[in-house]
């Protein structure tokens, strides 16, 4: 079994762990390029100066943000944090850095948005390669012809491994059973 597919396989085994993931959900990675960010900072990015961040436990319809490695991720559980059909927050997040943003939800609706130097680069409706558009529509090639099924409707789980396989960003069962720090918007604003 290659690395890319012990990847996959290990995604595929949280998805069946942790079923709800499976429903809707969405995965963005910050990977800095330049100089490092924290998670206050992108935090406040995403919510204003006002935002916090609180200490709970994941589960709910909360956002959840943490530090893995030289990247910063967000698991956002009820989805709609940010959304591909709106740029701008996703644009901001990228200046100076990668960003690769995964969702889906319970209606089928899934999608994937690399974006790169302040600009979307690629969007990937219904995580189909054969649908990608952008300004560099191809950005993924290289890790899509490592998957079992290159160039095919991407499972959840192998969106996921593509995330992992270029960002260095890692989910499992232990950072979903440990307490994260939740993104907590003042006055119940919402990015």
């Amino acid at each position: 079994m290659s690395q890319e597919d012990r990847v996959v396989a290990h995604y595929e085994r949280l998805l069946d762990a942790a079923q709800w993931l499976d429903v809707g959900m969405s995965w963005t990675v910050i990977q800095p390029l330049d100089e490092p960010m924290d998670i206050v900072e992108v935090a406040e990015l995403i919510g204003g100066p006002d935002a916090e961040l609180q200490e709970r436990d994941v589960e709910g319809l909360e956002a959840f943000i943490d530090e893995v490695g030289p990247s910063i991720m967000i698991l956002d559980l009820e989805g709609g944090l940010f959304s591909p059909y709106e740029s701008a927050p996703l644009e901001r997040l990228s200046v100076g850095a990668r960003v690769w943003h995964l969702e889906w939800n319970v209606n089928g609706h899934s999608c994937l948005v690399y974006a790169a130097d302040g600009r979307p680069r690629l969007t990937m409706p219904r995580l189909d390669p054969r649908e990608a558009h952008g300004s560099n529509p191809h950005a993924l090639d290289h890790l899509l012809r490592l998957l079992p099924e290159p160039f095919a409707r991407l499972s959840h789980a192998s969106a996921m491994a593509l995330v992992q396989m270029d960002s260095g960003a890692h989910l499992d069962l232990d950072w979903l059973n440990a307490p994260q720090q939740a993104l907590v918007f003042s006055k119940g604003l919402t990015p």
